[in-house]
């Protein structure tokens, strides 16, 4: 049952996607927070004020990498 499952390219597909997605946008958030603190900005700011317009354009950014990384596969 579990071999039939994995050979079902629309499952397939959308796991590797997901896991792409998830790990791109944890490395992004992680790079991006670890810049804005080094540069000085106070990490309250950064998760208050900041934190909707970085997020949004973190999850668009991931899509778009994730998007690239599946074509090639």
């Amino acid at each position: 049952m579990l071999n039939r499952i994995r050979r079902l390219t629309f499952i397939n597909d959308k796991t590797r996607w997901i896991g792409w997605f998830v790990t791109v946008h944890l490395t992004l958030s992680f790079l991006i927070l670890t810049l804005l603190i080094g540069m000085g900005i106070n990490p309250t700011l950064l998760v208050s004020v900041l934190g909707a317009p970085l997020w949004i354009g973190v999850a668009f950014a991931s899509k778009y990498l994730t998007d690239k990384i599946m074509e090639d596969n």
